[in-house]
């Protein structure tokens, strides 16, 4: 028996070996396989998606938030309304922001952003939530992964693959 697994593992690293000094081009090999990769890739994506919905849904109900989802994929809900100028597409936003984990760890606790909606550099939710909001609102947004920092955090507090709530307040729309 002992001898039939080390002969079926010496089988296995040698042909490991020899595909790896195959003179075909890896080119044909990776499109060979892109196929199946794709649909591992894409059941793999959905079934960590789900996950995270039954999550914040589970936070949400546990908590009593009564928030609207939106079609991007993320939740919203106005704290106060404000009566400042709207937001669109270009506009300059400058906000206040409490970022926090579903498990209520804090990562940043007063942190100042300013960013062009739709054109800078900053987190797809923050950009979707914006628009069509106003200047003094005070919204709280749940974010999941894909719509924050993704598959690697942010590299300082927000670990990889974090769904965010967002507490927000809107300090000035240019």
């Amino acid at each position: 028996m002992y001898y039939n697994s080390l002969y079926n593992l010496l089988g296995i690293v040698l042909l490991l070996c020899a595909s790896c000094s195959s003179e075909e081009p890896r080119e044909a090999v990776r499109k060979g396989a892109t196929s199946v990769e794709t649909m591992a890739l894409t059941e793999l994506n959905r079934q960590l998606t789900e996950k995270d919905e039954d999550i914040i849904e589970c936070l949400m109900r546990r908590k009593n938030w009564t928030m609207n989802y939106h079609s991007e994929g993320f939740y919203s809900m106005v704290l106060n309304e404000g009566r400042g100028k709207n937001i669109a597409d270009n506009s300059m936003v400058e906000l206040l922001c409490k970022v926090q984990l579903l498990d209520g760890t804090v990562c940043y606790e007063r942190q100042l952003r300013s960013f062009k909606v739709n054109t800078t550099n900053e987190i797809a939710g923050l950009h979707q939530g914006m628009l069509n909001r106003r200047g003094g609102d005070k919204l709280r947004f749940i974010f999941p992964p894909y719509m924050a920092y993704g598959l690697l955090g942010d590299r300082d507090k927000i670990p990889p693959r974090a769904a965010l709530i967002f507490e927000v307040e809107v300090l000035n729309v240019d």
